[in-house]
C-alpha cells in the first residue's frame, strides 16, 4: 500500500529529498490531503448554501444568519487552531489530519439533528473545533513532501480544495436540501469524511521535518512567542498577513452571503442559488487558485516581489468586477461577473502562504499557519459574515422607514393574509412585496460596502511583494562570498 521502494526517489527538484518517498507518492499525498480540504469546505459552505432555508424556516435575521455562518464556526477554529497546530510540530501531522476529519465530520452529521438555532450555533461551533486542525497540519506535511522551488503551486493546488469543496457542496448539497431538506443534506454529505479520515491514516507517511531529525519528545520545537515573533519581525510577512485577513473579511462577507443574495435580488430558488454559487466560487475559485500559483512561481523566478504583486492584482480585479456585479439588474451579467471576482480573490492562497513559511523553520510552519488561518478565520469568517449581516439589517431597515421593520417582515412570510390581519393600519397593504424590496435593497448596499477593504488588502499585499524582494536580494548576496570563497 505504501512505496516501500525508495529506490524510486529521484533528484527531482521539485521534491525534497529528505522525505525520501517517490513522486508519484508525493502526488498521492497531495492529492489526498487537498480531497480532504475540499471535504472540509463543502461541510463548511453549505450552511451558506442552506441560509435561505434556514431563514425562512426559523425566522432568522440578516445579523443571526451571519454569526451561524460566521462567528460559531470561527471562534472555536481560532482558539483551537493553534493548541492543536503546536501537538502539530511535535507529533503526527497524519494522525491529527486523520482525528480532526472524523470530528469535524460527526459535527457536521449532528447539524443536521438540530431542531432550533442554539442546537445548530452549537454542532456549527463543533465543526469549527475539528476543522481546526487539519489545515496547519497539512500546510506543514507538503511543505516537507515538496522543495521550495514549487512551494507557491503546490500549496496553490492544495487551496483548490476549497472551490472543489464549493462546488460539490454546490452541485450535491443545493439539490439534497431542494429535494429533501436542509437536515438530509447536512447528514449526507458528513458521511464521507469519516472515511477520508481512515484512509488518510493507512496510507500517508509521516515524512522527515525539514533538515532537523523527528524528535517525538518536541524538544526541539520553538516556542509560541518566538514563533510569533518571527512571523512579526520583517515587513514582507507582517504586510502578508494584514492584506490577507483583510482579503479574508471581504471575501468571506461577499462570498458567504450570495445564495441569500441571488434568492432575494434575483429570484433565484435555492437550486438556481446553490447552482450560481458553486460556478463562482468552484470554477472561478479553481481557475483563481492554480493561476496564483502558476504566475507566482514562473514570475518570482525573475523578481520575487510577485509572490505579493500577484494577489494585489488580484484583489484589484476582484473589487472592480464584484462593485460592478452588484450593480447589475440581470442575473446572467451577475454571475458571471462574481465569476472573475472568485478568480482574483483566490490569487492570493498559494503565493502568501509561500512568502510566510518561507521565512521560518520547519517546526515553525504548522504553528504560523493555525496562526495566520486563525486570524484570518476569526477577524474573516468570524467578524466579515456578521458585520454584512447586520449592515444589511440596518440598511434594510432605513430603507423601510419603519423601527418595527423585522415584526412587519415575519408577519408577511406568513402569507398575505396573514400580513394584512395583522399589520397596522398606517402600512401600505402590500406589505410582502415592500419587505423583500427593502430586504434586497440592504444586503446589496451591505455587499458593496465590502468592496473598498479589497483595494485596502491590496496595498498591503503589494508592500509585501517589496519587502519579500529585498529580503531575497539580501539573501542571495550575503551567500554569494560565501559560495565563492568555498
Amino acid at each position: 500500500m505504501l512505496p516501500r521502494n525508495l529506490a524510486e526517489t529521484t533528484a527531482d527538484p521539485h521534491m525534497n529529498p529528505r522525505a525520501a518517498v517517490s513522486r508519484k507518492y508525493a502526488i498521492w499525498v497531495l492529492s489526498l490531503t487537498t480531497l480532504i480540504y475540499a471535504f472540509s469546505f463543502m461541510d463548511r459552505v453549505l450552511m451558506s448554501i442552506a441560509a435561505p432555508a434556514l431563514k425562512a424556516e426559523m425566522h432568522l435575521s440578516d445579523g443571526q444568519l451571519g454569526l451561524l455562518i460566521g462567528l460559531a464556526f470561527a471562534l472555536f477554529y481560532t482558539f483551537l487552531g493553534i493548541p492543536i497546530a503546536r501537538l502539530a510540530e511535535r507529533f503526527s501531522r497524519v494522525m491529527i489530519i486523520s482525528i480532526t476529519i472524523v470530528l469535524w465530520s460527526l459535527m457536521t452529521i449532528g447539524c443536521g439533528t438540530a431542531t432550533n438555532y442554539e442546537q445548530l450555533f452549537a454542532f456549527r461551533a463543533g465543526v469549527g473545533i475539528g476543522e481546526a486542525g487539519s489545515a496547519p497540519a497539512a500546510y506543514s506535511l507538503l511543505a516537507d513532501y515538496f522543495s521550495g522551488k514549487r512551494r507557491s503551486l503546490i500549496f496553490a493546488l492544495y487551496a483548490g480544495g476549497i472551490p472543489i469543496g464549493v462546488l460539490m457542496a454546490s452541485f450535491i448539497g443545493a439539490p439534497l436540501i431542494k429535494n429533501y431538506g436542509w437536515q438530509h443534506a447536512f447528514f449526507y454529505v458528513g458521511i464521507p469524511g469519516i472515511v477520508l479520515g481512515l484512509l488518510a491514516f493507512l496510507t500517508i507517511r509521516e515524512p522527515e521535518r525539514g533538515a532537523v531529525a523527528a524528535t517525538p519528545s518536541g524538544d526541539n520545537v520553538p516556542r509560541l512567542t518566538e514563533v510569533i515573533r518571527r512571523m512579526l519581525s520583517n515587513e514582507a510577512s507582517r504586510n502578508m498577513i494584514f492584506a490577507v485577513i483583510l482579503g479574508m473579511f471581504a471575501m468571506s462577507a461577499i462570498f458567504l452571503f450570495l445564495p441569500v443574495y441571488f434568492v432575494r435580488v434575483y429570484g433565484m430558488n435555492f437550486a438556481q442559488a446553490g447552482l450560481a454559487f458553486g460556478i463562482i466560487g468552484g470554477v472561478g475559485g479553481l481557475i483563481g487558485n492554480v493561476m496564483s500559483g502558476f504566475l507566482a512561481d514562473r514570475l518570482g523566478k525573475r523578481n520575487a516581489a510577485w509572490h505579493g504583486y500577484v494577489p494585489a492584482l488580484g484583489c484589484i480585479a476582484a473589487a472592480l468586477l464584484s462593485g460592478i456585479a452588484f450593480l447589475q439588474p440581470v442575473a446572467v451579467v451577475g454571475v458571471a461577473l462574481l465569476v472573475g471576482f472568485a478568480v482574483g480573490m483566490n490569487f492570493w492562497n498559494g503565493p502568501a502562504f509561500a512568502v510566510i513559511l518561507s521565512l521560518l523553520e520547519p517546526r515553525m510552519r504548522a504553528t504560523a499557519s493555525a496562526l495566520t488561518l486563525s486570524a484570518m478565520a476569526l477577524v474573516g469568517q468570524g467578524l466579515g459574515p456578521g458585520y454584512l449581516g447586520f449592515l444589511s439589517d440596518f440598511f434594510a431597515k432605513r430603507i423601510f422607514g419603519r423601527p418595527d421593520f423585522s415584526q412587519l417582515c415575519v408577519v408577511a412570510k406568513h402569507g398575505a393574509a396573514a400580513a394584512a390581519a395583522h399589520a397596522p393600519a398606517d402600512v401600505h397593504p402590500d406589505l410582502t412585496a415592500l419587505c423583500a424590496s427593502a430586504s434586497a435593497a440592504g444586503l446589496k448596499y451591505a455587499l458593496l460596502s465590502a468592496v473598498p477593504v479589497l483595494l485596502w488588502a491590496a496595498v498591503h499585499y503589494w508592500l509585501a511583494g517589496a519587502r519579500y524582494a529585498r529580503l531575497k536580494a539580501a539573501e542571495r548576496q550575503y551567500s554569494q562570498p560565501a559560495s565563492q570563497g568555498a
